[in-house]
């Protein structure tokens, strides 16, 4: 799964190779002082921005949680040290290559602030309310009773926010998806419809909209690999599905261990029912629920977790120090080299 994002990412990357070094610009441009979809200005900006990219972080790399070391808890080594080396890997491969080959992709190919046309539906998670200040930066506002929308341009409510779609204000309405009629009527939020002037009623509209998260990727990838055809989105496709997969093999394990050390055997399999229920639950709610019920779980998980690499750091530091020390990896080379000849030795004597 890694293989084929990380290829097709770097095949983007070469093709765009000349955008590369502006990409990195708007990136420490946009930390510092974010055009949109971040309130306040200076510190304060960053600190936000910095929150944001720390939560989605951990979604990436659970650095900190404690789950990775259930896994690594079962391999067996005569050396703890040596499989903390291999643990050190992952979020650097997660986080720093993959991440920031993703986000490489997403800016060099444009996608990152086009406008899509959407399905808006006026009660879905994505919605939200913007405010736009005197800085021209985006803040959360309070959703208007009413909306009044003019051959499809929404009208500004004062005091309260517009209306937008994934943090981003939708400039232009439509009632078709090929975006050819216009609405005209009112955007009543409490409701979660629109209704026309002649008293008609809209779940949903249709508008250029900003994409996020793995549509955002898709698009991505799509058109940096639009000139060998049309089939980049695919990987993401396939990637995200391996993804889930193996995320779900993984916390399953996590789980059911933890299950088991706490409760005993009779809680595995409640655990599991209880796994498979939440599985369901998070396909179904919306995607804004999903990203703060996942938050506030991992807070929960990552205190004591903390506490206890405090509580242990100093045996850490102990074994660390002397690992390095004696530098069993040059051992253990040695014996590798050792039992390799010794099998050629006996192959060569059995075709003798």
């Amino acid at each position: 799964m890694a293989g084929v994002y990380v290829l097709g990412a770097l095949l983007i990357i070469g093709m765009n190779y000349q955008q590369v070094i502006p990409a990195f610009g708007l990136i420490f441009s946009e930390a510092f002082s974010p055009s949109a979809g971040v309130a306040g200005t200076g510190v304060g900006a960053f600190l936000m921005t910095m929150m944001y990219g720390v939560q989605r972080g951990l979604f990436s790399n659970e650095a900190g949680q404690g789950s990775a070391p259930i896994a690594h808890a079962a391999a067996k080594t005569d050396e703890p040290v040596s499989e903390g080396v291999v643990a050190l890997l992952e979020p650097f491969i997660d986080t720093i290559c993959i991440c920031t080959m993703t986000a490489l992709v997403i800016i060099v190919t444009g996608v990152w602030d086009d406008r899509i046309p959407t399905q808006i539906n006026i009660s879905a998670g994505a919605v939200s309310y913007v405010d736009e200040g005197r800085t021209g930066r985006l803040g959360t506002g309070n959703p208007p009773p009413e909306i009044e929308v003019r051959q499809g341009i929404p009208m500004e409510v004062e005091g309260y926010g517009e209306l937008a779609w994934n943090n981003v204000p939708v400039e232009e309405f439509f009632t078709d998806p090929d975006m050819t009629m216009p609405f005209t009527g009112t955007i009543v939020p409490g409701r979660g419809v629109a209704v026309d002037t002649q008293g008609r009623e809209y779940g949903a509209l249709y508008g250029g909209a900003v994409e996020t998260a793995a549509p955002l990727t898709m698009l991505g990838f799509r058109r940096g690999l639009a000139p060998l055809g049309d089939w980049g989105h695919y990987i993401v496709l396939f990637a995200v599905l391996l993804f889930g997969v193996s995320t779900a093999i993984a916390w399953s394990y996590y789980g059911d261990r933890c299950a088991f050390y706490l409760f005993g055997e009779k809680a595995v399999l409640p655990y599991k029912l209880v796994f498979v229920v939440m599985h369901f639950i998070g396909a179904v709610i919306p995607l804004a629920v999903a990203w703060t019920l996942g938050d506030f779980l991992l807070g929960i998980v990552i205190i004591p977790n903390l506490i206890a690499i405090v509580l242990l750091s100093p045996k850490v530091a102990e074994l660390t120090k002397s690992y390095f020390e004696r530098k069993p990896w040059l051992e253990n080379a040695e014996v590798h080299r050792r039992v390799l000849e010794e099998k050629r030795r006996k192959t060569s004597g059995e075709r003798t």
